[in-house]
């Protein structure tokens, strides 16, 4: 099978949509098909280029038996939503470019933020007659508009009618929550074509990871009970609560709170953190793969926080490693949101509403005197884990996929 997989983000891009987009495309190339992979040059999540793809149109690379065909994106130093907007056009105009240099394909997958690659993925699936996949990672358009973010003017709307008319005109949808699926299905003339294809950890990658180095590289956090968030530092996580956090703890000397990661929102984030004075708190830049899961395996506590009005627009991705080293979690969200509503069936974790400070406060101090809850929460998370595993995800979807290509050819 003949298969093109496009999305903005790609290895070496190793946070959020880029984790699973190239896993799906090296699991289709271990299965022995061939896989072109359309993307942009790296750049998330500090959302800067390397230098030497700076003013690069095209180039061809390949990785893990994948042809890589990159196209050039505006990535701006500063993100607003008209520059996000100018972001994803560009990569989706080269994008373009780039699925006419793949030649004629047996499937197209389309991973989504942005959902106008979907417009092109349609374009291509009506010359080359074959389906086209949409995956939704996020809809940033919904998330945005509930946020503040973007106000509902004429710009918006178009783009809704747009993200609408791109969802009814796919072969199939996939969403990677249920809670997403309900919203999706507002957007879908054909809700029958929709439905959930959960995103995935491989748990033997996640297991053997000696203990220890990441404290002793940073021998300041030697005994110290660690909270830890780590990933995208963007508005829609809304750290700010995990620093106000941190300032009311500032009198127990046995906690340290760790931000790891670089966003839109990192600036502003450490602006607050100078102006409250904290001691207690270090923000490291994005780690590799190998040192994330180093760090996983040393801290306490793993915090994770989704703002109000986010709701069901997006599901972080990180959950699914945090439960597959057997890691407890403290969340700050809306109650009602499909991540509170997960914590909370699979008992991995403390939830508390978002706008809780001091709830936040009491379920911190009692976490860190319990010990048997906090192994409880660990124990649980890796045992639900288990239904997320990559062969037993990825082998289903692959499955679909075929059915759907064996279909178009008849």
């Amino acid at each position: 099978m003949k298969v093109l997989v496009a999305s903005i983000n790609f290895a070496p891009d190793h946070s959020g949509i880029g984790v699973y987009s190239t896993d799906f495309s090296t699991f289709l190339s271990e299965q022995g098909d061939i896989v072109t992979m359309v993307t942009g040059f790296p750049y998330y999540p500090s959302w800067k280029k390397h230098c030497e793809d700076k003013g690069v149109l095209f180039r061809k690379e390949v990785f893990k038996g994948i042809r890589l065909l990159r196209g050039y994106l505006y990535v701006p130093h500063k993100v607003t939503p008209i520059k996000r907007i100018m972001h994803e056009a560009t990569f989706c105009l080269f994008a373009f470019l780039n699925f006419l240099r793949a030649g004629r394909q047996d499937a197209i997958v389309v991973f989504s933020p942005p959902f106008l690659l979907g417009f092109v993925g349609k374009i291509f699936a009506i010359l080359w007659r074959c389906p086209l996949v949409i995956n939704i990672q996020d809809l940033p358009l919904d998330a945005a508009t509930s946020l503040g973010m973007v106000n509902k003017g004429f710009i918006s709307k178009i783009l809704s009618l747009m993200e609408r008319w791109i969802y009814s005109n796919a072969t199939e949808v996939v969403t990677i929550s249920e809670r997403m699926l309900d919203s999706v299905r507002t957007k879908v003339e054909c809700p029958e074509k929709i439905g959930v294809i959960p995103n995935w950890i491989d748990i033997r990658c996640s297991q053997g990871i000696i203990s220890g180095k990441f404290r002793e590289t940073h021998s300041i956090l030697k005994d110290k009970f660690l909270v830890v968030y780590a990933g995208n530092l963007g508005v829609k996580q809304g750290l700010d609560c995990l620093l106000y956090l941190a300032k009311k703890m500032e009198s127990d000397r046995r906690f340290h709170f760790l931000l790891i990661g670089n966003g839109a929102d990192k600036s502003r984030l450490l602006k607050i953190s100078d102006e409250l004075q904290l001691h207690n708190t270090i923000f490291l830049d994005l780690l590799a793969p190998d040192a994330y899961k180093e760090m996983l395996v040393d801290v306490d506590l793993v915090f994770i926080a989704q703002r109000m009005g986010g709701g069901d627009n997006f599901f972080p991705s990180k959950v699914l490693g945090v439960m597959a080293q057997g890691k407890p979690l403290l969340v700050a969200a809306d109650l009602n949101s499909e991540l509170a509503r997960s914590i909370v069936k699979w008992n991995c974790g403390s939830v508390v509403s978002y706008s809780d400070l001091n709830e936040l406060v009491k379920q911190l101090k009692n976490l860190s005197e319990d010990n048997a809850t906090l192994q409880n929460f660990g124990l649980n998370g890796f045992s639900s884990v288990n239904s997320f595993d990559r062969s037993y995800v990825l082998n289903k979807w692959r499955n679909k996929i075929c059915n759907l290509v064996n279909v178009s050819k008849n």
